[in-house]
């Protein structure tokens, strides 16, 4: 009977050899197996990630009115006109505020004009501190209904028609009548604007912009309405006079 011959060194050298070689290839395959999957898992997170955020990337006409500017504080009257090196004038009001309104009769069609014709760029800046004054909410709710009209088309309109439209009695206030109903009808809005306007009245659409322009301009030291600046410099009111030349001559001194 013959028996099995012991295996040499050099065989079970080259056994083990093959087995070391196996496992690393096993190994290396596993390793190559949970990269693929992780790199596809990675794949599909950020291809979910970028899905949701393309489905619920704010609409900013949702946050702050199309002509808020840069700042997301003010509202901008004709800014597709402003020439080059145009100053930016900004005016501080408050929908409450007598003094503003005065401002406004006197002067406020000679900064439209100036900002029609590209040689200003006209910010509107509203703030709602009379709210507090007064202990309404007139001013916050006029200030929303203004940005809203901005959404609908007719913010130059329906600033002007507030003002015009302001109680004898300081602290009276503007009933949602007045604002949704009234005001809408004789700033020129019909149809689907009005239906734009008075759906994002309802929803409060830019109540967190009027809260934060209100809080911006106190941030900017701005303690009294009507202010008026000029890229950035507070033009002093007492100096504008019955010439009609007098708000632009004023104006471009601080340019």
């Amino acid at each position: 009977m013959s028996k099995a011959k012991p295996a040499r060194p050099d065989s079970r050298r080259a056994q083990l050899r093959a087995a070391q070689i196996a496992e690393a290839k096993r190994a290396r395959n596993k390793r190559i197996a949970i990269i693929a999957v992780s790199a596809a898992v990675a794949a599909i997170l950020i291809t979910a990630v970028v899905l949701v955020a393309i489905r619920f990337k704010p609409d900013p006409n949702k946050t702050y009115p199309p002509n808020a500017n840069a700042q997301r504080s003010a509202i901008r009257v004709h800014p597709d006109k402003a020439k080059q090196g145009a100053p930016v004038v900004t005016l501080y009001a408050d929908y409450q505020c007598p003094a503003c309104a005065s401002f406004e009769k006197a002067y406020g069609q000679q900064l439209e004009g100036l900002a029609s014709s590209g040689d200003i760029q006209l910010e509107y800046h509203l703030m709602t501190f009379l709210d507090t004054n007064l202990r309404n909410d007139a001013s916050n709710r006029a200030a929303n209904a203004a940005a809203c009209a901005d959404l609908a088309g007719h913010y130059a309109e329906y600033h002007n028609t507030v003002f015009a439209n302001q109680p004898a009695d300081e602290g009276r206030g503007y009933s949602d009548a007045q604002l949704t109903t009234d005001f809408p009808q004789k700033a020129g809005l019909s149809g689907a604007a009005l239906d734009t306007f008075k759906k994002c009245y309802s929803d409060k659409q830019y109540n967190a912009f009027v809260k934060g322009a209100d809080n911006s301009a106190g941030e900017a030291g701005v303690t009294s309405t009507p202010t008026l600046r000029v890229n950035g410099k507070t033009l002093d009111t007492k100096n504008l006079t019955q010439d009609p030349n007098s708000l632009r001559t004023e104006i471009m001194k601080l340019k």
